[in-house]
């Protein structure tokens, strides 16, 4: 009998440390960049991969929300840093339905740096926590 036990532990073990390293691989901390000082980086199931810069680390009273933007399919997968919107970006982002979060902030324009020309990955806001 403490065989059993001890194998189905073992098995356990094994099978959760296994979901854990393909989980951890499949957001894609294994290609984390270098990150600059006071940044956090955030992987979303829906495929953006976000390093937020000069934004504070609200996450135990903000939830953040990414929402992606079509790009090709050699970037999907690429670490794009996040910085507060401009102006200009600022006054598109307003321009857009968001009533369905009536309490929402935008915290971040996602871009990759693509041969000198930025190219935008996604949007990040946040709203409170319940």
């Amino acid at each position: 009998m403490k065989k059993w036990i001890i194998g189905l532990f073992t098995v356990s073990f094994v099978s959760y440390a296994g979901y854990a390293a393909y989980d951890y691989y499949k957001a894609g901390y294994f290609t984390l960049p270098d990150m600059p000082d006071g940044a956090f980086s955030i992987s979303y199931k829906n495929g953006l991969r976000a390093i937020l810069v000069d934004i504070p680390n609200e996450r135990g009273t903000r939830h953040y929300l990414g929402f992606p933007a079509d790009v090709p399919d050699n970037l999907e997968k690429v670490w794009a840093f996040c910085t507060p919107p401009n102006g200009d970006e600022l006054a598109a982002l307003e321009r857009q339905d968001w009533s369905e979060w009536p309490e929402k902030r935008f915290e971040a324009i996602c871009k990759i740096d693509v041969d000198g020309e930025a190219v935008v990955r996604g949007t990040i806001l946040s709203v409170p926590r319940l």
